[in-house]
């Protein structure tokens, strides 16, 4: 009996490299309000690119947009901002490791992002 179902676009080359890129600069941040907003410009400007995966980037560039606003202008402790670089780089991990077809993986990260909050005590 063959399998039917369609595979995630995990195992397209260029997906896993802009996923990859995208880690690699998260990884040279450090934390400050403006990497939070352009981790949400970066994750917008890939959704057009990538719109297999638009779901989860509009909530992870949602999740940082959100973060980004409860801090812009005002003080942002450096535990903070790290504890939320590592959570956003933590689930783009996840992403990356991620088997093509198992969906239900897949969509148990959409769930995990889209109760994920970078802001403490929300």
């Amino acid at each position: 009996m063959s399998n039917n179902r369609p595979v995630l676009p995990l195992s397209d080359a260029r997906w896993q490299r802009d996923l990859a890129k995208l880690g690699d600069w998260l990884a040279t941040q450090k934390g400050g309000v403006g990497t939070f907003y352009e981790f949400q410009r970066r994750t917008s400007a890939l959704r057009l690119e990538h719109q297999g995966h638009a779901a989860l980037l509009r909530l992870l560039g949602d999740m940082a947009g959100r973060f980004a606003d409860t801090f812009d202008g005002e003080p942002l402790d450096v535990s903070v901002a790290s504890d939320a670089l590592e959570t956003l780089a933590s689930h783009l991990r996840r992403v990356a490791a991620l088997k093509p077809d198992l969906w239900e993986d897949y969509l148990g990260l959409l769930n995990l992002v889209g109760i994920t909050e970078l802001v403490p005590d929300c």
